[in-house]
């Protein structure tokens, strides 16, 4: 490539990053409009690492951080500390890495296609690079302050620099580094990365145990081991394997039960098990989940759109098709693997669809479309390709702006822990008042509020159990409930709260009308979703007028007089 080429190359991708960028940072911490309990549990834990260096629970820079019950890969709060010291205690700064995460991913997919030695023509590159950063997949899940961009651009830098290694060798160890790096940021990565460098070492034997080559790829598996050594000592803790309640075991068992008239149990349970699994693992190579029907969970969904746009499933069967031909070629060996590997952590689980533990997926499917648009424009000459790429390129980004800026905003922020901020500013307004947030139909709410009320982490640090610090990694129970200034966490106890001066807080259906007028409770506030839905209600109770009325004259209305 000549020197102007090269200019005009890298104007043109840093054109893609800007687009990118925009579309990754634009008004980053109020779009999704609410502030879900995955992102406020990283988000408030780095927070405390930064002024105690100890989490929620007083545990002192822990491997693994115990999230209600569950434990998380440590990677994502230990990086979130830094925007945090930097921009203070909020929404954009616990999003920040990963958004950040996701734009550098962009030029991955860019060098990586580059340097796969099958791209023909100089500006498939950059054409795929404009898709990339645009794509529904990426914006969604690097928009949000959890864990899996985060570890989909180590996973991703990790396999660039392993398919670099393969000619330049001294890529080889860093490669396995990153890739050993991205097991601390995600469940999937975790599971993901072992076999996947398994599988390189035995697809690519010949290019990486070559005299000059088995030195570096040596250095690299030796990387790898010690930097894995946090993980095996807890390989045996109940923290390191929590989500197995996420297998659909349930499914296998009932399904392997009918099979079983027929068959050994152990064999019906193992047949079972492989239909469960491939039926889920099939899904994510479906045209219709990729190109056309969004993931079933709105949370983790945008409304009325897919993760790819529909028209790119032509570039999709075009890239598959350029795969197949040059099956033999080591870049194609190397797609093939991570898209057949990819899938694997989400399909072992129950949910059907799951696109934030398939992220890893994203890197191969784009770089077969990549080959796909290649095809395209090698075959199609001269530039006549342009003008219809450019209108579907800015009809996709209308698509996009709808769903994500105007529709996700409003329809799902219900779905994305709206109005904890709100809840936040109606406890600070009423700094002499007790509050019980009702627990019986919501997510556990402590750690939003903590969170809104930018609550010292050493005071929050006194109200928990010691006995769950001691017992750390082993101590996997949760309970909702939590007390710390004058909030309370819990269900509602009628009997007790009814009779004691505070506010009763809860979603539309925690406290009815009945409920209301029986215990002679006052609304005093209603929180609301952009399209007027309830979110929280908060109702004042009346204990003197509660006891006046003689039916019950016990301990609370004693102590009253």
């Amino acid at each position: 490539m000549t020197g102007s080429r090269k200019i005009i190359n890298y104007f043109l991708l840093g054109l893609a990053l800007l687009l990118g960028g925009f579309l990754l940072f634009y008004k980053l911490g109020n779009i999704p409009s609410g502030f879900y309990i995955d992102e406020s549990l990283p988000g408030y834990n780095a927070y405390s690492i930064l002024k105690t260096g100890k989490d929620e629970y007083g545990k002192f820079l822990p491997l693994l951080f115990r999230f209600y019950g569950s434990y998380n890969p440590p990677l994502y709060t230990y990086l979130t500390v830094f925007p945090i010291a930097a921009f203070g205690l909020s929404v954009f700064s616990v999003r920040l890495v990963s958004a950040l995460a996701g734009l550098l991913s962009a030029i991955v997919v860019y060098k990586l296609l580059a340097e796969s030695g099958t791209v023909k023509n100089k500006l498939t590159s950059i054409v795929v690079t404009l898709i990339y950063v645009t794509t529904p997949w990426l914006i969604l899940h690097s928009r949000v302050g959890y864990e899996v961009s985060t570890a989909y651009l180590l996973f991703s830098l990790g396999s660039l620099l392993f398919w670099l290694g393969l000619r330049k060798y001294r890529f080889l160890l860093p490669a396995f580094f990153f890739l050993s790096l991205s097991t601390y940021a995600a469940y999937s990565e975790r599971f993901l990365v072992p076999i996947f460098i398994v599988c390189l070492l035995f697809f690519f034997r010949k290019e990486l145990f070559l005299k000059r080559s088995s030195r570096y790829t040596l250095y690299g598996i030796l990387t790898f081991v010690l930097t894995q050594i946090p993980h095996l000592t807890l390989i045996a803790t109940p923290a390191f394997f929590p989500k197995s309640n996420l297998i659909a075991s349930s499914a296998v068992v009932s399904q392997a039960q009918k099979v079983a008239q027929f068959l050994p149990y152990p064999i019906s349970l193992g047949l079972s098990f492989l239909r469960e699994f491939f039926s889920q693992y099939l899904t994510y190579f479906s045209p219709r989940s990729l190109f056309f029907l969004p993931d079933p969970d709105p949370q983790r969904s945008l409304p009325v759109l897919s993760v790819f746009y529909f028209w790119l499933i032509i570039p999709f069967f075009l890239g598959i098709y350029a795969l197949w031909v040059k099956r033999k070629e080591p870049f194609s060996k190397f797609v093939f693997l991570l898209a057949l590997l990819s899938p694997i952590p989400a399909a072992l689980t129950k949910d059907p669809f799951a696109t934030h533990r398939a992220m890893p997926l994203l890197l191969p499917l784009i770089l077969i479309i990549g080959l796909g648009v290649d095809l395209i424009i090698d075959r199609i000459k001269g530039f006549v390709w342009i003008p219809t790429f450019l209108l579907l390129f800015l009809f996709s980004l209308l698509l996009l702006w709808r769903s994500y800026f105007v529709f996700l905003p409003k329809e799902r922020a219900k779905d994305w822990g709206y109005g904890f901020n709100l809840l936040a500013e109606e406890i600070k307004d009423r700094p002499n008042t007790k509050f019980v947030i009702d627990q019986a139909r919501i997510k556990p709410a402590y750690i939003q509020l903590a969170f809104f009320l930018a609550l010292p982490p050493e005071d929050f640090q006194k109200s928990v159990d010691p006995a769950v610090k001691e017992n750390y990694y082993e101590n996997t129970d949760f309970d909702a409930y939590y007390a710390f200034g004058k909030i309370e966490t819990r269900n509602i106890i009628w009997e007790k709260d009814s009779y004691g001066e505070k506010v009763l807080v809860g979603d539309e259906l925690s406290i009815s009308p009945e409920q209301a007028n029986e215990h002679f409770l006052t609304k005093v506030f209603e929180i609301r979703d952009p399209v007027d839905r309830i979110i929280f209600v908060g109702y004042e109770t009346n204990p003197a007028k509660k006891c006046a009325m003689g039916n019950n004259l016990g301990l609370y209305c004693r102590n009253r007089k």
